[in-house]
């Protein structure tokens, strides 16, 4: 198992730009849900596949952020 010391994980959050940081975001809270509710389930390559997907169509404009779609939805 490989451990990412906190100060790497700063330096990256640290150098993303605000959309990307959304993006993380939400990305580390489903993480963390998941992490909580199934402690010894990880995630699989479609997971992956499906998350790196989920990015660049954020990136492209063609999705919108969970914080954009809250914001619309007034959730």
């Amino acid at each position: 198992m490989m451990s990412v010391p906190n100060d790497e994980l700063e330096h990256i959050l640290d150098h993303l730009n605000d959309k990307n940081k959304i993006v993380a975001k939400s990305f580390l809270s489903w993480l963390l849900e998941k992490q909580l509710d199934e402690e010894d389930d990880y995630l699989t390559a479609s997971d992956l596949k499906a998350i790196e997907k989920g990015q660049l169509e954020f990136q492209s404009g063609q999705t919108k952020s969970l914080g954009d779609l809250k914001r619309e939805l007034e959730i």
